[in-house]
C-alpha cells in the first residue's frame, strides 16, 4: 500500500468515525491531504523542459533521494496502466546521465532494458538527466510538437523502489502561452509546479501542456474540465451538459444518487486529430482520442459519447475496484489477471447502457447496435477456441499482439466481455424477479474491495452474486467465462421481453477469406479456403483462369455453393493454383425485436435495465370519414 493510499485510509477512517458521510458514498473515495502538506514532505523533484518540443524532444531532470549512499537502481516502467502490453518506454530515452549534489558526474550503466545503476560517491540526492523522444501519439504515452506536449507518467518519469511511496513535485518549463492541464494538484508553494503523494498517483495523472480549448462544468459542486487539443468545432454548452449527465449516471451506480464523487476534481483530456481514436482511464482524469468529425457529425458524436462513458465508468471499475493481479502495479513486467473481461468488457457493456439511461442514446438504436455486435461476434471461429478468462490472462501476448489468425483462435475480452456482462445482468434480473441487477453486484464489489484489499477474484465475484441473489452462478461462469459454450442470448433477452431474430441466409458462396485489394488479409477456419491451403499474404491473380474485374466478393455473390473454383495465386513471388469448393454463406445478421405481449415482469426488467419506458405500439391513423353526398 502506497503512502497516498495510507493517507486515504486514515482520512476514510476519520470520516466514518464521525459518521458524516455514508460508507456507500465514500468507501472507495480517494481523499487527499492538503497539497501544502505534500509540499513540505517532497522527496522527489522532476523538472520537465519543453524548449525542444518542436523537435519532439523532452528534457527531464529527476532528483532522487539516496541518504545511505548505496548504488541506486533507476527504473522506467515497461508498460502503462490501461494498456496490457509491454511497450518498453525506455527505448525512446536518447541519453541518460547522473550527477551528485556537488555536481560530480557519476558512473551509470544499464542492468536491464529499463534499469540504470548509478554509483554514488557518498550519501545525498542524485540528479538524473535524460532526454525522451516523444513521438508516440497513438498509444497515448508521450508526444510533443510545436503546439503541445502530452506526457503519461509511466513513459516519462523514472523512479526508484525506495522513493516510489514518497511525495513528489513536477515542475514544467513550457513555451510562453502554453497551459498545463492535469489531474495533479497544483503546488500552492511553487509557481509552475504540481504535486502528487506518491509515484502511483503521478503515473495515473497525465499532463497535457500546450494550446488547448477549456470547457468547465460542475456536477453537484465538483468541478470538471474538458481540455481539447487539436481540431474541434465544439459546442461547449452541449458537451458540458452531456458529460455531466454521463458522470451522474455512473456515480448513481456506484455511490448512489446525489452522493459525493470519489475525487475533488476531474479532467477530460481530449486529442482531436484525424486518424486517431481510443482512450485511457486515469485516477481523476482520462485521455481520449477522437476525430474532428466527432464534433460535427451526429453519428460520430454518439460514438464519442460512448468513449466518454467508457472512460468515466473506469473511474470506479479499474481505478478503484481492481481485479487481483492489478494491485499494486508491477511496473517492470506483466500483471496477470483472468478478469479483464470485467475490467474492460463490463465497462464496455455499461458505456452504452448508461447512455440510454441518461437519455443520450435512443433505446431502439442501442438494441440495433447490440444486434450488430452479436451478428459480428457470433460468426467468429475463435469463440469455440479461447475462453474469456484465457483471453483476459493472455492479453499481453495475444489480444494486444494481433496476428491475421486471431479471428480463428481468440476472442476479445472487450466485446465478448460486453455480451457476457449483458447476459449476466439480465440473468440476475430474471432470477430475482428484478429485485437485483449487475449494478448491485458492481456496487457490492466496489464497497468490499478498496485498493488496499488486494483486488477481487472470480471466487469473490461468485460469492457476491450468491449473496445478492441467493443462487449460484458457477454453471454460468463455467459455460461462458472459463468455457467456450455458445452464448444463450435468447434466454437472456427473453427476461426483458426481447427476442433475437435470425436474418435470411445471404445468396452466393463463401470461401472464408477477406481481401485487401488483391491480397489475402485473413483466412477463416470455418471456410473452405482454410483447409485448401490459401494463406494470408497470397496475391490472387485469377479465378478459373480469368482475371477478376470486380473483385472476389462480387464474384462469390454470383456463384452457387458447391462450385469448384481454381484460384491462381502468387506466394513469395511464385505462382501456384489451389482448387477450392465453395460453400453456402453463413447467416450473417440478427435483429432484436420486442415481444408482442410482454408479461409485467418482462416490462419491468426492460424498463429498469434501460431506464426507459416500454415502447408504445404505433397505432395506425384512422381513415378520414368519407363525405356524404349533398
Amino acid at each position: 500500500m502506497t503512502s497516498g493510499q495510507r493517507r486515504w485510509m486514515r482520512a476514510l477512517a476519520a470520516t466514518l468515525a464521525i459518521g458524516t458521510v455514508s460508507p456507500l458514498a465514500n468507501a472507495q473515495a480517494y481523499v487527499t491531504d492538503d497539497p501544502a502538506a505534500w509540499a513540505s514532505e517532497v522527496a522527489v523533484e522532476y523538472t520537465v523542459s519543453l524548449a525542444r518540443a518542436q523537435s519532439q524532444l523532452v528534457d527531464v531532470t529527476a532528483t532522487l533521494p539516496n541518504p545511505e549512499g548505496q548504488p541506486l537502481s533507476v527504473r522506467l516502467p515497461t508498460w502503462r496502466p490501461g494498456k496490457y502490453l509491454i511497450l518498453d518506454h525506455a527505448g525512446t530515452i536518447v541519453e541518460l546521465k547522473a550527477r551528485d549534489a556537488a555536481g560530480r558526474v557519476l558512473p551509470v550503466r544499464k542492468t536491464d532494458k529499463a534499469t540504470w545503476r548509478v554509483d554514488p560517491v557518498g550519501p545525498g540526492d542524485i540528479t538524473v538527466e535524460y532526454v525522451i523522444y516523444a513521438n508516440s501519439l497513438n498509444d497515448r504515452t508521450r508526444h510533443a510538437d510545436d503546439t503541445h506536449a502530452f506526457l503519461s507518467g509511466s513513459a516519462v518519469f523514472v523512479y526508484t523502489d525506495d522513493s516510489r511511496e514518497r511525495p513528489l513535485r513536477v515542475r514544467v518549463e513550457a513555451p510562453e502561452g502554453w497551459e498545463v492541464a492535469t489531474g495533479l494538484a497544483p503546488d500552492p508553494t511553487t509557481d509552475g509546479a504540481w504535486l502528487a503523494p506518491d509515484y502511483d498517483v503521478l503515473v495515473d495523472s497525465p499532463l497535457e501542456i500546450g494550446e488547448h480549448q477549456l470547457i468547465g462544468f460542475s456536477v453537484d459542486g465538483t468541478p470538471h474540465d474538458i481540455v481539447i487539443w487539436g481540431q474541434a468545432e465544439a459546442d461547449a454548452e452541449k458537451l458540458a451538459a452531456d458529460f455531466a449527465a454521463i458522470v451522474r449516471a455512473h456515480r448513481d451506480i456506484f455511490e448512489g444518487p446525489g452522493a459525493p464523487l470519489p475525487y475533488q476534481r476531474y479532467v477530460f483530456l481530449v486529442h482531436s486529430q484525424p486518424g486517431i481514436g481510443g482512450g485511457t482511464e486515469h485516477l481523476n482524469s482520462t485521455i481520449m482520442h477522437t476525430r474532428p468529425q466527432s464534433f460535427t457529425s451526429n453519428s460520430s458524436y454518439a460514438g464519442f459519447l460512448g468513449l466518454v462513458s467508457h472512460e468515466m465508468f473506469h473511474t470506479w471499475n479499474v481505478k478503484r475496484l481492481r481485479p487481483a493481479g492489478l494491485t499494486p502495479y508491477d511496473y517492470q513486467g506483466e500483471n496477470y489477471t483472468d478478469l479483464l473481461w470485467v475490467a474492460e468488457g463490463t465497462t464496455s457493456y455499461y458505456d452504452d447502457v448508461t447512455l440510454v439511461r441518461a437519455g443520450l442514446l435512443d433505446p431502439e438504436k442501442y438494441l440495433a447496435q447490440t444486434a450488430r455486435t452479436i451478428s459480428r461476434e457470433r460468426l467468429r471461429p475463435g469463440y469455440a477456441v479461447q475462453s474469456l478468462a484465457d483471453s483476459s490472462f493472455d492479453a499481453w501476448i495475444k489480444y494486444n499482439r494481433s496476428t491475421p489468425n486471431d479471428v480463428n483462435t481468440t476472442v476479445s475480452f472487450y466485446t465478448k466481455g460486453l455480451l457476457v456482462s449483458l447476459m449476466l445482468d439480465l440473468e440476475i434480473r430474471g432470477r430475482t424477479d428484478n429485485r437485483v441487477s449487475l449494478d448491485d453486484v458492481m456496487r457490492k464489489l466496489y464497497l468490499e474491495f478498496p485498493l488496499d484489499a488486494g483486488g477481487y477474484t472470480t471466487d469473490d465475484m461468485l460469492a457476491a452474486l450468491e449473496s445478492l441473489t441467493g443462487t449460484g452462478f458457477e454453471a454460468f461462469f463455467g459455460a461462458y467465462v472459463s468455457g467456450t459454450q455458445t452464448l444463450d442470448l435468447d434466454r437472456a433477452f427473453g427476461f426483458a421481453g426481447l427476442r433475437l431474430v435470425e436474418g435470411e441466409r445471404p445468396e452466393g458462396s463463401y470461401l472464408g477469406v477477406s481481401m485487401g485489394g488483391d491480397t489475402v488479409r485473413t483466412v477463416r477456419a470455418d471456410g473452405p479456403a482454410f483447409a485448401a491451403g490459401v494463406q494470408v499474404g497470397d496475391t490472387l491473380e485469377t479465378v478459373n483462369g480469368d482475371e477478376l474485374e470486380d473483385g472476389l466478393d462480387d464474384l462469390l455473390e454470383e456463384t452457387k455453393p458447391g462450385k469448384t473454383l481454381t484460384l491462381g495465386l502468387t506466394r513469395r513471388g511464385e505462382p501456384r493454383e489451389i482448387r477450392v469448393v465453395t460453400m453456402a454463406r453463413p447467416v450473417g445478421s440478427w435483429t432484436l425485436e420486442h415481444v408482442e405481449d410482454p408479461t409485467p415482469l418482462q416490462r419491468a426488467v426492460y424498463e429498469t435495465w434501460l431506464g426507459q419506458a416500454w415502447p408504445t405500439p404505433e397505432v395506425p391513423a384512422e381513415d378520414p370519414p368519407v363525405p356524404s353526398d349533398p
